[in-house]
């Protein structure tokens, strides 16, 4: 991956941010968005080999994410919180989960928004409420189209 990557940029921002070089890790934050046209916070938990797939682009986070390992995020993807940084509600996103190109995730004001592991959510959807494991969601508003196979 190479280090211009959003995904190498943002991992190089938490990484400031975590060592405490919080200003610097918001001008990694500002190279990023002229770069690739993203808004990925140092605040976020990011579990590894996430993918932000077409170079992120158009992608806005929440700095109360948590993502886990193997997600992928496409394109001109929204997740946003309705609360306070540090607050004790989060969108999280299980472990190898897809979210499709231009899809809207809002959390509810002061509350948490959990996508299930393996879980998809189809291009162009919007989700207000969580979504279990294996399941596959589309839509506006999202809902339940198909489950994900427990065995592939």
């Amino acid at each position: 991956m190479p280090l211009r990557s959003p995904e190498s940029l943002w991992k190089w921002s938490r990484k400031l941010h975590q060592r405490g070089w919080k200003l610097t890790a918001r001008m990694v934050k500002a190279v990023n968005f002229a770069l690739h046209k993203c808004l990925l916070p140092a605040e976020a938990e990011v579990g590894k080999g996430v993918s932000l797939e077409h170079y992120a682009l158009g992608v806005v986070m929440h700095p109360q994410v948590r993502i886990g390992h193997r997600c992928r995020v496409y394109h001109h993807v929204t997740l946003a919180g309705e609360t306070w940084i540090g607050s004790p509600h989060f969108i999280t996103l299980e472990d190898d989960v897809t979210i499709g190109a231009h899809s809207i995730v809002v959390a509810r004001p002061n509350t948490s928004l959990t996508i299930g592991r393996r879980s998809v959510l189809g291009a162009g959807s919007v989700l207000t409420k969580s979504i279990p494991p294996h399941e596959v969601w589309a839509g506006n508003p999202a809902r339940k189209i198909g489950d994900v196979p427990q065995n592939s």
